[in-house]
């Protein structure tokens, strides 16, 4: 018979929601969550914050405990992968003290230190003591051994445990809810930053730790969405979830820009280490994973950590306390089923959600490389997680319309330490959102568009011409051409001086004409040597710049065909749709004259996409034909001993992925991201699952990296 929980619950109230409608609502925001997308409710359009979340779960297993969503993952919706990595041991959450609770947080942990202390077989040659400063439990001091406990941070980030054979990379998988059953991660693991493919010890384990987006890098994944018009990512974590889980093109995931930080080793044989602390320092310093440091508790330090939270390149939302003595931790058990429940060990001290509730004084608008309009709101300073707050996104037409935000409104705006601010909800001022009709660009018409739900409404300015939209396109074709050091503000220069209006006139550009926009010499030559791709320009003297621009302005510039027809930003036509085109047709003049039942034969361009590409060529011919003056577009010509072979690559691999796919299109080879009845080779490497079953369905061989190279 299950053991009774003493554990206080919340009591619901009158009016909360049946366990149906529960599983219906954390459904629907795993998916939310899992695509990378904020976490709205359902059915009253607000944001869900992680403790709401979690007072969701807590109603759902009072109402419905053998609830299949506490087993299995829960997102119905969202299309995964039937690989999985089975998890040995499990991985379990842990344990909250937290705001959501009944007790307070203090209580919370004050509560687990002493039932912890009272458990813990004490080595008697530590009996040096530390007190909790000024606190106790049921008005009694706490004292405990003082190397009894470690802290860590808590990275607000995706769960996962990579897995090594003699040092090399296995297979990988996410944390399932039921902590067993993970999905299988392991193609996408190998774009991710801290991953290494083999380890610089021969040794089998796991590594567990967080997927991460740093903070720097997630400023650059939105940069590149709004440039391509792509709708926005809601925060860091949401968008590591949808960003590893790239099933049907894991290459997807290296744009993703992800981090891995580990927090865990298991399986080692013959540890050297007995104290997490000491593990921590072992993954550190002999493995070379990336890893958050540990250090012995103190209720103190609590603060203090939070407070360093301005200083760190990645979000936390809270501290681990644990047990520092890992046979001691281990003896302890875990709560509820022996194997999958949360260790009695460890226990996570939740950074407090601040919530403050400005009103809006006024509403600016910014328009995009595609025309869409993105609404901030700005209203008087207050203080948030150690910062002040005064600008936060209304995101789209379609929030301010379904949550009555116009200027007068009073907001919940909240923030959890470098977690990004949000608009929650409207408290009172409630009334008809006002759009801007004129473009704040160029103070042509704007119009609301719909792309079939009212979450996708959007503003839209109408001119194509707009200023605003032609400097973001210009950007976007030097960023995709690969050009640094000429940022947007020098664009916004070169056009509003004239002398670039559309990405041919970059290529019409000398020093001299240059400096008719203002710039000094030496500014001019600089700009002029990053158009030109010049390398490390900053290093060179204005005499070598100009003799090697001069050179360079007397020849076209080679650039792949799928780079140039992604430079041009046609919406949901990206690198992937130029790769597939450039490998269907061969050439641009044929991409260019294309019908849109022809588009519609390549793989991965559907008719929409075909559509907008169609008539992106028909009304940008002129621009086009001058470009094409300065650039020619390039395909691999390579011949050897792998031409008109097609191979795809499935699981890990030591060297990576990339230098095996370099060796095949080096000789000729072409490489592809799915196995189809085209594909004459799969390679296979370790972890390697669904792929190779569809090539032995289909008859494919099947090859190691060994046979591969007994192939060149």
């Amino acid at each position: 018979m299950a053991k009774k929980s003493n554990q206080k619950q919340l009591p619901l109230p009158a009016d909360a929601p049946t366990a149906d409608e529960l599983e219906r609502i954390i459904s629907h925001l795993d998916t939310l969550y899992e695509q990378g997308f904020e976490c709205v409710h359902p059915d009253t359009q607000v944001i869900v914050s992680d403790g709401e979340y979690d007072g969701l779960r807590r109603q759902l297993k009072v109402q419905r405990p053998d609830s299949n969503l506490f087993a299995t993952a829960t997102a119905s919706e969202f299309v995964s992968t039937n690989l999985k990595v089975v998890h040995d041991p499990p991985m379990t959450s842990i344990e909250k003290a937290s705001h959501e609770n009944i007790e307070t947080q203090e209580e919370q942990l004050f509560k687990w230190i002493s039932k912890t202390v009272d458990s813990s077989e004490i080595p008697e040659r530590d009996q040096v003591t530390h007190t909790i400063e000024g606190k106790s439990y049921k008005d009694q001091p706490i004292s405990f051994p003082e190397s009894l406990f470690y802290q860590t941070y808590k990275l607000d980030g995706v769960a996962i445990a990579i897995y090594y054979e003699n040092g090399k990379l296995l297979r990988a998988g996410l944390r399932p809810r039921d902590g067993i059953n993970g999905e299988d991660v392991t193609e996408q693991v190998q774009y991710v930053d801290g991953v290494p493919p083999e380890l610089p010890e021969k040794i089998t384990c796991s590594i567990r730790g967080e997927l991460i987006c740093k903070l720097s890098d997630f400023k650059k994944v939105q940069k590149a969405l709004t440039l391509a018009g792509d709708k926005l990512r809601a925060n860091p974590r949401n968008h590591t979830a949808g960003g590893i889980r790239q099933f049907k093109n894991p290459e997807k995931t290296k744009r993703m820009r992800l981090s891995f930080v580990a927090y865990s080793i298991e399986g080692l044989a013959n540890p050297p280490y007995q104290t997490e602390i000491e593990r921590y320092e072992f993954c550190k310093q002999v493995l070379g994973v990336p890893y958050i440091t540990a250090e012995l508790f103190r209720f103190s330090n609590l603060q203090k950590l939070e407070d360093n939270i301005s200083n760190l390149d990645f979000e936390v939302d809270g501290v681990i306390v644990g047990v520092n003595n890992l046979e001691q931790q281990e003896q302890l058990g875990r709560h509820g089923d022996p194997l999958t429940g949360n260790p009695k060990g460890k226990i996570a001290w939740k950074f407090r959600e601040e919530e403050a509730t400005p009103i809006i004084n006024s509403i600016e608008w910014q328009t995009g490389r595609t025309g869409k309009l993105t609404s901030v709101a700005v209203f008087d300073p207050v203080r948030l997680a150690g910062t002040n707050v005064s600008r936060a996104t209304l995101h789209n037409a379609g929030f301010m319309e379904r949550n009555q935000i116009t200027i007068g409104s009073k907001i919940a705006v909240r923030k959890a330490g470098k977690i990004i601010p949000k608009v929650i909800r409207v408290i009172t001022g409630q009334g008809k959102s006002q759009f801007p009709k004129d473009c704040p660009s160029c103070a042509q018409p704007t119009e609301l568009q719909t792309g079939g739900t009212d979450e996708m409404l959007e503003l839209v300015c109408t001119n194509p011409d707009c200023p605003a939209q032609n400097i973001s396109s210009l950007c976007y074709f030097l960023a995709t051409f690969g050009v640094l050091g000429l940022g947007e503000s020098r664009v916004t220069q070169l056009f509003e001086s004239g002398l670039v209006t559309k990405p041919a006139d970059f290529y019409q550009l000398n020093i001299d004409s240059t400096m008719k926009s203002g710039l000094t010499l030496r500014q001019a030559t600089l700009a002029v040597a990053a158009i030109q791709m010049i390398p490390a320009p900053d290093k060179s003297t204005n005499e070598a710049l100009e003799e090697a621009i001069h050179s360079a302005l007397k020849t076209k510039k080679a650039v792949p065909l799928w780079q140039l027809f992604a430079s041009f930003g046609i919406e949901s036509a990206s690198k992937s749709a130029g790769k597939a085109l450039a490998d269907h047709f061969g050439s641009f003049e044929k991409i260019r004259t294309a019908t849109i039942e022809q588009l519609e034969l390549v793989d991965d361009i559907g008719s929409i996409t075909a559509t907008a590409i169609s008539e992106f060529f028909a009304s940008h011919e002129e621009d086009i034909d001058a470009l094409l003056r300065f650039v020619e577009p390039t395909t691999s010509t390579s011949e050897g001993k792998l031409s008109g072979q097609t191979f795809c690559f499935s699981g890990g691999f030591p060297e990576g992925k990339k230098h095996w796919e370099q060796e095949v299109e080096s000789r000729g080879g072409k490489c592809v991201s799915s196995v189809s009845k085209k594909t004459n080779y799969l390679v296979a490497g370790p972890g390697s699952g669904s792929k190779s079953e569809k090539a032995a369905r289909l008859e494919i061989p099947i090859l190691t990296t060994q046979q591969l190279s007994e192939l060149f």
